[in-house]
């Protein structure tokens, strides 16, 4: 029966200041609604309220994006070596 190689323990995450930004959609949404909460003007025929929401749901994506760019840069989530010839 052939060793089997070791499989390196998973790699811990760690905080950086830039996760901070995965914050900004919570408080844009909850934060703003009390101000946002009219239905005039009228925004690509939406109501500013409905406006303002899906243009969140829109700039969560691009924050979410660019985290997981900044992670990729630091190397948290990016495969290791190894981990290509393990993958099913």
């Amino acid at each position: 029966m052939p060793a089997e190689t070791p499989v390196p323990p998973p790699r811990l995450h760690v905080w950086r200041a830039y996760h901070a930004l995965a914050l900004l959609p919570v408080v844009g949404m909850l934060g703003g609604l009390p101000w946002a909460n009219r239905v005039h003007p009228l925004v690509f025929g939406l109501p500013f309220l409905m406006a303002w929401l899906v243009g969140w749901v829109i700039a969560t994506a691009g924050l979410m994006a660019c985290i997981l760019v900044l992670d990729r840069r630091h190397g948290v989530g990016a495969p290791t070596p190894g981990e290509a010839e393990r993958a099913p």
